[in-house]
C-alpha cells in the first residue's frame, strides 16, 4: 500500500479530531482530542518524510501530557517550564527555518503552549481559532493546498463551537 494514502487517512483523523474537540465544552476532553490530532497529525508528516512536522507536533503532545500531570496533582504549571517550552518551540522552528513564512509555524506552535494552560474552554476556542488562521495563512503562502484546506475544514467548527458556548450563552 503507497504511504501517501495512509498518510492522507491520518489527515482525516487529523480533521476528525479537530472537528469533535471543538464542539465539547469539557476541558480535559478538548485537550484529549488536540492531543490525538497531533498524534494523528504526527504519523501524517512522518509518513510523507516531513519529519520537522512530526517533531513539533509530539512536542505538543508531550507538552499537553506534562501539563495534565500538573493539573492532576492541581498544581499550576511552572512559569520556567513554560518558559522552556517557548524556548524549545523557536528552536524547533529553527531547525526547519528557510523563509520569514517558517516564522508562522514557530509562533503556532507557541500559541498552542499558550492555549493548553488555559482554564476557560472559551479561550481554549479563540486561541484555536488564531492558531488555525495562521497555519492557513502559511499552508497557502507555501502551496500546501490540501493542508490549507484541511485547516479550513477544521476552522468551520471552531468557529462553530465558539458561536454555541461563547456568544449564543452569553446572549441567554
Amino acid at each position: 500500500m503507497n504511504l501517501f494514502w495512509v498518510a492522507q487517512f491520518f489527515g482525516i483523523l487529523v480533521i476528525i479530531s479537530n472537528v469533535i474537540a471543538m464542539q465539547i465544552n469539557n476541558r480535559k476532553r478538548i485537550l484529549f482530542c488536540c492531543v490525538l490530532a497531533n498524534i494523528f497529525a504526527s504519523i501524517n508528516f512522518y509518513l510523507l518524510k516531513s519529519y520537522s512536522g512530526a517533531i513539533i507536533c509530539l512536542f505538543a503532545v508531550f507538552q499537553t501530557i506534562i501539563n495534565n500531570i500538573f493539573e492532576k496533582k492541581e498544581k499550576d504549571v511552572p512559569k520556567l517550564l513554560i518558559v522552556i517550552y517557548i524556548m524549545i518551540s523557536i528552536i524547533l522552528g529553527s531547525v526547519t527555518f528557510n523563509t520569514y513564512l517558517d516564522i508562522m509555524p514557530i509562533m503556532c506552535l507557541i500559541l498552542f503552549t499558550i492555549m493548553i494552560l488555559q482554564k476557560k474552554e472559551s479561550n481554549i476556542r479563540k486561541i484555536a481559532l488564531i492558531n488555525i488562521i495562521l497555519w492557513i495563512v502559511y499552508d497557502f503562502s507555501c502551496k500546501a493546498y490540501t493542508e490549507g484546506i484541511s485547516d479550513l475544514i477544521t476552522m468551520i467548527p471552531i468557529i462553530i463551537g465558539i458561536y454555541r458556548f461563547d456568544i449564543k450563552n452569553k446572549k441567554s
